[in-house]
């Protein structure tokens, strides 16, 4: 591919990082449809092999991501939805990390290829 930016470990591991992250964000739904957007936008980024379209796409991922302040009255908060969830999985192993999945008690755990915890933390 000519005029395309290769992608480079960094722009990689900006992208897992973010993928990761957002496993644990809470959003309203409307903001779900935007980070469900990037995310696919991130993905033909990574299909293409665009180096400079997946930094940018990460970077739009990342500003997406949840605000700290909550306004009284505002709509309700949910986690991600199993779609997007699944493709950031799906995108996590394809760009050389290990999938996570949440759990309730806000620790996280690594997924194996088999589908077994192989390790917990927190984030």
């Amino acid at each position: 591919m000519s005029g395309v930016a290769p992608i480079d470990g960094e722009t990689r591991d900006d992208a897992v990082d973010v993928l990761d992250d957002l496993l644990q964000w809470q959003l309203t739904a409307e903001r779900w449809e935007r980070v469900e957007a990037l995310v696919r936008s991130l993905d033909q980024a990574l299909v293409e092999g665009d180096g400079d379209a997946l930094r940018a796409a990460t970077a739009e991922l990342e500003l997406a991501g949840p605000v700290r302040i909550t306004r009284i009255g505002s709509k309700a908060l949910i986690p991600v939805p199993e779609k997007t969830r699944d493709r950031a999985n799906r995108l996590v192993h394809t760009l050389g990390g290990r999938p996570r999945e949440p759990r309730p008690d806000g620790t996280t755990a690594d997924v194996g290829g088999d589908g077994d915890t192989v390790r917990t933390g927190t984030r």
